[in-house]
């Protein structure tokens, strides 16, 4: 194939293409496909780059900083327009963006060569069901708690509405007791109206204790 003589006026043009390029990359004659890979792997823990950082990672080197004016331009804007659309309420993918600062043809992506847009990617798919599990799981935790939530709300309610029951009818007992009380007293008291007056004393005083104490242990067994 390098013998071939269209093979080497082929890439002879294409060099001559490429120096004409107002936003050429660095990443040579390699395909963007392998360039993304092999640049996940050195500089983002395996995970391929999205296009705006693929695209700084090839048009920019630390050692020879960008390739063009027109690149640095370029990514700047990317920057730009990824912070602004991350405030609004239906923000821009990462693709629009691209697209809008580099244009974009069919099969062919303005600065990155030609191929599919890397928009989604495996590792894309797997976070995303990763977060869609997750998620469902939450869900289903808060449905339990606030099903749990609900029961005790429901027994604490059912125990109020007892209370709020019996305490009339504690109420109504009590003050049957507190005259069934009085009129024993006043029956005794009369059957030792003849007595001593001391003996009356105390029988009066007597029945009174009685009768407070029956009084307070009501009330406190009430509340």
């Amino acid at each position: 194939m390098w013998a071939n003589p269209k093979h080497k006026r082929r890439c002879e043009i294409n060099k001559v293409n490429r120096t004409k390029l107002q936003s050429n990359h660095f990443m040579g004659s390699r395909a963007f496909v392998a360039a993304r890979a092999e640049i996940g792997v050195k500089e983002h823990e395996g995970e391929e780059p999205n296009r705006i950082k693929f695209y700084k990672s090839t048009h920019y080197s630390s050692e020879k900083g960008w390739s063009s004016p027109e690149a640095e331009t370029n990514y700047n804007k990317m920057r730009d327009l990824r912070a602004r659309s991350i405030s609004e309420e239906n923000p821009m993918t990462i693709d629009e963006i691209i697209d809008n600062v580099l244009g974009a043809r069919s099969g062919y992506i303005k600065g990155l060569g030609y191929g599919p847009k890397p928009n989604t990617t495996t590792t894309t798919k797997r976070r995303t069901a990763e977060l869609e599990d997750s998620l469902r799981r939450a869900k289903e935790e808060a449905a339990t708690a606030q099903h749990g939530l609900q029961e005790r709300l429901n027994v604490a309610e059912t125990e109020v509405a007892n209370q709020k029951i019996q305490i009339p009818t504690l109420t109504s007992e009590l003050g049957t007791l507190r005259a069934r009380q009085e009129e024993m007293l006043n029956q005794m008291q009369h059957h030792f109206i003849g007595s001593s007056p001391s003996r009356y004393m105390k029988v009066t005083i007597g029945l009174r204790l009685i009768a407070s104490e029956v009084s307070l242990h009501s009330s406190t067994s009430q509340s």
